[in-house]
């Protein structure tokens, strides 16, 4: 297998949601994130101390057990503490061995609808971040355990976060008379809004 950090690196610069990560560290207190779907993407370790990784993918086990990965954690990490990392092979949507109600933030990227099974795991007045290329966003919007408090917006110069006018988000451009979660899941992508943001932010409160 090639180098961790060389794969890691490559990967970063198609995706570059590295300053993601960093913007979300100063607007919100976060020490533990649980990231379902992570495939290789370590950028959550640099500026949270403890973050367990979730992937069936087997290049992802392969990247996990190569220790060169926590090299590049060392070198860039923002935080006095040593990391704590912790990689599961396995599927997001079975029983996982982490501790209910345990972490601070929970990661949605590209994996499908990591809010519902993995919410138990969320402490309440966590935060879940969701993209919404696969609906997840939408989801979480309608879900009565999650308030969204928040957006990310990308910009030519980076990622900004706001709290304004978050009542104009998920306001659907097609009208609907029940739109509903199970109808979300079921298209598999994310339905065609008014106004969006590039990542939303979501509290869970029950």
């Amino acid at each position: 297998m090639r180098d961790a950090i060389a794969l890691y690196l490559e990967y970063e610069s198609k995706m570059q949601r590295e300053n993601l990560f960093e913007l979300l560290s100063k607007e919100y207190t976060i020490y533990s994130a649980l990231y379902p779907g992570s495939y290789i993407h370590i950028s959550p370790s640099f500026y949270f101390p403890e973050v367990v990784y979730i992937d069936l993918d087997n290049k992802s086990a392969k990247f996990f057990a190569d220790p060169s990965f926590l090299d590049l954690i060392l070198d860039k990490k923002t935080y006095v503490d040593r990391p704590i990392i912790r990689f599961h092979h396995s599927d997001y949507t079975k029983t996982l061995p982490e501790q209910m109600g345990y972490f601070d933030l929970l990661i949605s990227q590209y994996a499908g609808f990591v809010s519902q099974p993995c919410k138990p795991y969320l402490r309440i007045g966590g935060i879940l971040v969701a993209n919404n290329s696969h609906g997840d966003a939408g989801v979480a919007y309608l879900d009565p355990d999650y308030k969204l408090i928040g957006v990310i917006i990308k910009r030519p110069k980076g990622f900004v976060h706001s709290t304004s006018n978050l009542e104009e988000y998920f306001i659907p451009k097609k009208k609907f008379a029940n739109l509903t979660k199970k109808y979300l899941q079921s298209i598999n992508r994310g339905l065609g809004y008014k106004k969006t943001a590039t990542h939303y932010i979501f509290q869970r409160e029950s």
